[in-house]
């Protein structure tokens, strides 16, 4: 297969496939291809936000102490192979092609749901590059999750918790809880973010104790926050300092999770000190997460799509951010759009709504009436490219700044078609 045979076959198969019950649908896909899951050690990452951000940090943590790591995440930012990488670098085309060739000759494949798909094509690749650990983050949920199917993960890892695919996963807190609480193995470590609510600590708690499994919360007691902006994060946590280039409180939590993460896998022989992971954490920078493109004026881009995501910009922009700040809002019909705009009103001094991202989008002149009455300034474009360049024009005349927020969809495709050259070089 070319790679445009290899993407055209991908592209066919729905992005969550026929609804599922049960784990049976990839468990006879990975029994025809040998079950390449149970030959590696798997770090499980399941929540609603935060999951790329801990992935990275602790996959850069053990790179650099010279282990062989691989990762899945979801979805891919600039092309499909940034979904599977082996120390930061991209599967091959040439690989990609060669293994989805072996997928698709199994005889279940044609029922699997693209994520099913993207998986086996990893975890073989995984397993023929020898891995010494595999970081996975679930597509969606957990508990019915294709990588659900790992029987004994090294530690299991839930991040944020909060409301997204409740058509999926449930309309409460909890219920959304239990279904990532639902990767939780018995004995299995277990390590929680600290910013959750109390139902959702509460759930992970009981669901631990159900099973066995040790769980670790890391407290914010023992964390200083020393400084932050639009650029850096310093903060202390056990008496040690760590930089981070991913901006917003909300990476600082993120941090900690993979601090604990990483303090877990030095139990299973993965020994990360603590001098290396300050190193991994300075360097570690996710694509669409806070990110800044370009500095005079400031334009930053942010795929933040549900509530707890915008309210973490929101505070970020408020804390950190010049004024006036000029933002360009586009958000998918299947997310919580209203709820998330009541959020970004509070925070924008004009706005200019767009929707040819995706054929998906909210149409642009409907996000503006989320906007109207609350921002100074609401506006809409059909072309992103003509609503950059209005609202840099913008800012540089006040000495403002750009927030392109509202959909990864959104910052995907600004970032693949480089509407913002990024001269950080990042």
């Amino acid at each position: 297969m070319t790679i445009s045979e290899t993407m055209a076959y991908i592209q066919r198969f729905q992005k969550g496939g026929k609804p599922v019950h049960d784990l049976s649908r990839i468990h006879a896909l990975l029994e025809e291809l040998g079950n390449p899951q149970d030959a590696l050690r798997v770090v499980h990452i399941a929540g609603t936000n935060g999951k790329g951000s801990v992935v990275a940090f602790c996959a850069k943590a053990a790179a650099m102490a010279g282990f062989r790591v691989g990762t899945l995440t979801s979805p891919f930012i600039r092309r499909y192979t940034d979904r599977i990488q082996l120390n930061g670098r991209e599967i091959p085309e040439s690989t990609l092609c060669a293994l989805c060739e072996k997928v698709k000759n199994c005889t279940v494949s044609a029922d699997c749901s693209q994520f099913e798909i993207t998986f086996a094509i990893a975890l073989l690749w995984f397993v023929a590059e020898k891995c010494d650990l595999v970081i996975l983050e679930t597509g969606i949920g957990g508990l019915l999750d294709a990588t659900n199917v790992v029987k004994h993960p090294l530690v299991c890892v839930i991040t944020s918790v909060s409301f997204d695919h409740m058509e999926l996963l449930g309309s409460t807190l909890t219920q959304i809880a239990a279904q990532k609480a639902g990767i939780i193995k018995p004995g299995c470590p277990v390590v929680l973010s600290p910013d959750n609510s109390m139902d959702v600590t509460c759930l992970v708690q009981e669901t631990a104790r159900r099973k066995h499994a040790t769980l670790a919360i890391p407290s914010m007691l023992d964390c200083r926050i020393l400084s932050e902006d639009l650029e850096t994060t310093v903060f202390q946590y056990h008496c040690t300092q760590y930089v981070l280039h991913m901006s917003g409180r909300h990476q600082v939590y993120n941090a900690l999770t993979a601090i604990e993460v990483i303090r877990i896998l030095g139990m299973h022989g993965f020994l990360i000190t603590a001098s290396v992971t300050q190193a991994a954490f300075a360097q570690v920078r996710v694509p669409a997460r806070t990110q800044l493109l370009q500095r005079n004026p400031d334009v930053l881009l942010d795929g933040s799509h549900n509530q707890a995501g915008v309210m973490a910009l929101s505070d970020l922009l408020h804390h950190g951010a010049v004024r006036p700040i000029h933002g360009i809002c586009g958000m998918m019909a299947n997310k919580d759009y209203k709820t998330a705009c009541g959020i970004l009103r509070n925070t924008f001094d004009t706005v200019t709504c767009v929707d040819n991202f995706s054929e998906e989008a909210v149409p642009s002149e409907t996000l503006a009436m989320c906007f109207r009455g609350y921002v100074r300034e609401v506006s809409t474009c059909s072309n992103i490219p003509e609503a950059l360049h209005r609202a840099t024009a913008l800012a540089q005349a006040d000495g403002g700044m750009v927030v392109i927020c509202g959909s990864l969809y959104l910052a995907s495709h600004v970032l693949q078609q480089d509407l913002v050259p990024d001269k950080n070089g990042h």
